[in-house]
């Protein structure tokens, strides 16, 4: 992470990871939890409290509201979520592998989830 005198942000402020949990995702949490350009850094994830679960706009809005509720300004969203495949499906190497259920959960998580985070949080920046 660069020095905070180095940064584009306004000093203070909160920064948040969405996907705070993951390999990526952590790394950036802690980077940011060491940046003392920043008043605080929130992190949310499936495990987190309160629960971000991109595939329920309802748990992205409580996530949203927390924030909003603090006295720090927003200052960084950054969304670390996607998916590839999990345990029940594999990344798909033929045309004859293509399943419309596991394609309809990889859009809602890779495609509409990050839609409904900018739908919540970009109007707190």
């Amino acid at each position: 992470m660069t020095n905070p005198s180095d940064t584009k942000f306004p000093p203070g402020g909160i920064a948040v990871v969405i996907g705070a949990t993951g390999g990526i995702g952590a790394a950036l949490f802690a980077a940011l939890q060491r940046n003392a350009g920043f008043q605080a850094t929130t992190g949310f994830s499936r495990n987190s409290d309160p629960r971000l679960d991109l595939t329920d706009e309802s748990s992205i809005a409580r996530c949203a509201a927390q924030i909003q509720a603090q006295p720090r300004p927003l200052r960084l969203v950054i969304d670390a979520t996607g998916t590839l495949h999990d345990h029940n499906q594999q990344p798909e190497k033929s045309w004859l592998q293509i399943d419309a259920g596991a394609m309809a959960q990889s859009f809602a998580i890779n495609a509409i989830g990050p839609a409904l985070l900018m739908k919540h949080f970009l109007p707190l920046l």
